[in-house]
């Protein structure tokens, strides 16, 4: 497991990238006596509430992206599915559910 640290981190508010071998990479936030664990970097940005749009809440969600970007892999699940197209009952009821929809006059 490798942590990478927001560089403004303080003793209050500290939030940590960490890198796992197996399982999603995760963001670790602590903020105002709460830690939170996150697996999406704009819920780790939107911990901060009002102060988000601070100069160091900008820089929190550049990291946060930048981090994401990085080193996120695609769910390899994700990618075997990619390869076919789904033919079970449920996706031919989401794919065009008006086609034979018809008014009533």
């Amino acid at each position: 497991m490798q942590q990478q640290h927001f560089e403004g981190n303080v003793q209050d508010c500290s939030f940590t990238y960490y890198r796992v071998r197996e399982g999603p990479n995760y963001f670790v936030s602590h903020y105002k006596g709460s830690t939170r664990g996150h697996n999406d970097p704009k819920e780790c940005w939107r911990v901060l509430g009002v102060a988000k749009f601070t100069d160091n809440g900008k820089k929190l969600k550049e990291w946060c992206l930048e981090m994401d970007d990085t080193y996120n892999k695609p769910n390899p699940v994700d990618e075997f599915r990619g390869g076919r197209k789904d033919t079970s009952f449920a996706s031919e009821a989401i794919e065009e559910p008006t086609e034979q929809t018809r008014m009533v006059t």
